[in-house]
């Protein structure tokens, strides 16, 4: 049996239309269950390009590229965390796990091998908490003959969980204050981006819309990793300015050659590597001095909140 599929969509047809039309080439489409959650319109300006959206979905239903494809068009507009937490919900609660895409994310033929045989191995191994579909272009150690490899830094962009991870995250972060007294939770949390702690502190404060951020949190709590490909699956399209999150200057960091990606990958578990999180670190930090400034704005921010 295959793992269901979830796209999120809200305002830009053309970037859907190439996520769609490249997870419909992944060989395993045929026998998955699509869920597509559509955002409703946040005001009057953006209702036509929300209309757009929803002609291309009233297109796609009799497709035929998936074994089904369920539509559920909000009438009001959620905002892609609640969104997120509310459509991974209602799919996860009924299959016990899901791949995850949001409409920028153009996928390689072989994400959802990849994902579905990363979803069997890991099942009942509580190490791992999610599957990550994308992964940077960093440097591996010339002696680092893996398939995949494990960090505690969890990636929305394509990915993958089960329910017994996702179902009791703290998604009003009650127990925030726990964790800024926690300096070894805090260096895991950042031990592959020092950009991860500030990004929860926005949170709290109201000034963040991050769903990601908070699973990322609790599956460090738990002590829980993430599965990470050796080379993506998933290309970012949206780093274009077209979205709410997306940034142009991000745009070549992100980039990806998607040709790398293994057709058939072994997944057996592995520890983190420590050398492999220093590149990592490197990639989402953006430099050392970057690395400083966020640790004395952590160690003040730990201070105050005390």
């Amino acid at each position: 049996m295959y793992s269901p599929i979830i796209i999120f969509v809200y305002n830009r047809a053309d970037h859907f239309e190439k996520t769609y039309k490249a997870l419909s080439l992944c060989k395993e489409a045929r026998e998955s269950d699509l869920y597509i959650f559509s955002d409703g319109a946040k005001n009057e300006k953006s209702e036509a390009a929300v209309n757009e959206v929803r002609q291309k979905l009233s297109e796609i239903k009799t497709d035929n590229s998936f074994k089904s494809v369920n539509i559920v068009e909000s009438e009001k507009n959620k905002g892609l965390a609640a969104s997120v937490i509310s459509g991974v919900t209602e799919v996860i609660n009924k299959y016990g796990r899901a791949i995850v895409v949001e409409d920028d994310c153009q996928a390689s033929p072989f994400l959802l091998k990849y994902m579905n045989r990363a979803l069997d191995t890991f099942e009942n191994d509580k190490r791992i908490g999610s599957v990550a579909g994308f992964s940077p272009e960093i440097v591996f150690p010339n002696d680092y003959k893996e398939d995949i490899f494990t960090s505690y830094r969890s990636c929305s962009w394509g990915w993958a969980t089960w329910k017994d991870r996702f179902e009791n995250v703290d998604w009003e972060l009650k127990d925030i204050q726990s964790f800024y007294q926690n300096r070894e939770m805090i260096k895991k949390f950042n031990s592959s981006g020092s950009d991860r702690f500030m990004r929860l502190y926005r949170q709290t404060k109201g000034n963040g819309t991050s769903w990601s951020v908070r699973f990322g949190l609790h599956l460090v709590k738990n002590d829980m990793l993430t599965v990470y490909p050796r080379y993506s699956y998933i290309q970012n399209i949206g780093c274009d300015e077209t979205g709410v999150h997306s940034r142009a200057q991000d745009a070549e960091k992100m980039k990806v050659d998607l040709s790398k990606a293994i057709a058939s990958p072994k997944t057996e578990f592995i520890a983190p590597d420590k050398r492999i999180e220093k590149a990592m670190k490197k990639h989402y930090s953006g430099g050392f001095m970057s690395d400083i400034k966020r640790a004395l704005a952590a160690e003040y921010i730990c201070h105050k909140e005390k």
